[in-house]
């Protein structure tokens, strides 16, 4: 488990929990920016089989990505764990993200069903923020439309009583808000074209990388990755006020 405390405006004080669920799938601009606003990270290896501390003074709780299914136990025997914690941590009103697998665990921890989708979406591609985002306190005025990363296979229908916060012409169920401040993206904020790259080429978990054109992903970086950042370190700044 590494624990890193950095930061000065907002206190050396303020930790956030990170489950990691992939050693190619880290915090990323996620964490670089809540390093950089101060919050200091303890990042879990869960998928191999580090101990989940409980929620005690946690000030927020990430939940990353992963090639897992989120319906597969076997292949993630701690998966119980961690929509245990995602439920502590929305019960006590502090602030949780669940990106790509970990939000398809932020729904399956109340419920939603999980499932194959019927294509995969797989680089950069454009969201749609819906109505509900418009008042949300992450979201707000940040549309209609940004062009984010993709990875994935799945998807899942939301939780009872959550907010429908974004879509994609593939994929209808890209963000969601479930009470105060839980929040699930289908979508890939922290992602940069390093990360992007690494699961283009390289296998995962036994997980062979799916066929990808990489001139086309690579131009598709180079033409939003930097206006994905920009709303990326947004989106995290205002989550983290949420602690």
């Amino acid at each position: 488990m590494t624990t890193v405390f950095t930061g000065q405006r907002r206190g050396e004080s303020m930790r956030i929990l990170v489950i990691q669920n992939s050693h190619t799938a880290p915090a990323g601009l996620v964490g670089e920016e809540l390093e950089r606003a101060g919050a200091g990270l303890v990042t879990v290896a869960a998928d191999e089989g580090e101990p989940i501390p409980e929620m005690g003074d946690f000030a927020g709780l990430v939940v990353l990505g992963g090639p897992q299914d989120a319906w597969d136990d076997g292949h993630g025997p701690h998966f119980g764990a961690v929509m245990e914690r995602i439920r502590s941590f929305t019960a006590a009103e502090r602030p949780v993200m669940g990106i790509c697998l970990g939000a398809q665990l932020a729904a399956r921890a109340y419920g939603a069903r999980v499932y194959r989708h019927t294509a995969p979406e797989l680089g950069v591609h454009p969201v749609t923020l819906t109505g509900g985002a418009a008042e949300d306190p992450l979201l707000a005025g940040l549309g209609p439309e940004v062009q984010v990363a993709q990875w994935h296979f799945d998807t899942f229908d939301y939780p009872d009583g959550a907010v429908h916060l974004a879509e994609s012409p593939l994929c209808g169920r890209q963000a969601f808000r479930l009470g105060r401040a839980t929040f699930g993206f289908q979508f890939h904020p922290e992602a940069t074209a390093e990360i992007l790259r690494g699961w283009a080429t390289k296998p995962d978990h036994g997980h062979a990388p799916p066929p990808v054109a990489l001139d086309r992903l690579e131009q598709a970086m180079a033409d939003h990755l930097p206006a994905a950042e920009d709303f990326a370190r947004t989106v995290t700044r205002r989550w983290l006020e949420l602690a």
